[in-house]
């Protein structure tokens, strides 16, 4: 004789201040549209565009995941806040930086591209300084 015990999903009440559901999937389908769209334009020739089209749309994302709260992200929300953070910003900054370092036809191409490889270079020193400083006091990392 064997029982089963059915387990009743519990669900938020909604009111009428819930956001409705379908408001959850927006950042998501942002994020997901830009990158789509960054890849179609590089499939037409237009490869500098295209990458930064997909970098701000990854960047938009991990702003998404920084500011608002789970029940609002969808599928952005898969992992703790700062593993979504980091890995959203450094896949962002990557293309970026691949799409800046395409060597460009005029002057002020390459010196942005350099800039911009410069910014990235200070925020990954800075962040692996933070690191070690905070495991030398004894400190939990971030």
């Amino acid at each position: 004789m064997s029982t089963e015990v059915h387990r009743r999903r519990r669900r938020a009440p909604r009111g009428r201040s819930a956001a409705p559901h379908w408001l959850g999937r927006l950042p998501y389908l942002f994020v997901l549209s830009g990158v789509a769209g960054g890849l179609a334009l590089c499939a037409l020739d237009h490869f500098r565009k295209g990458s930064g089209l997909m970098a701000a749309a990854l960047l938009l994302g991990a702003l998404a995941r920084l500011l608002l709260p789970e029940s609002q992200l969808g599928l952005l929300a898969v992992r703790s806040r700062p593993v979504d953070c980091w890995t959203l910003v450094i896949l962002g900054e990557g293309i970026a930086f691949v799409a800046l370092s395409v060597p460009p036809t005029d002057r002020t191409g390459l010196l942005l591209s350099g800039a911009f490889g410069v910014l990235i270079g200070l925020v990954i020193v800075v962040r692996g300084v933070t690191l070690l400083v905070t495991r030398r006091r004894g400190g939990p990392p971030r």
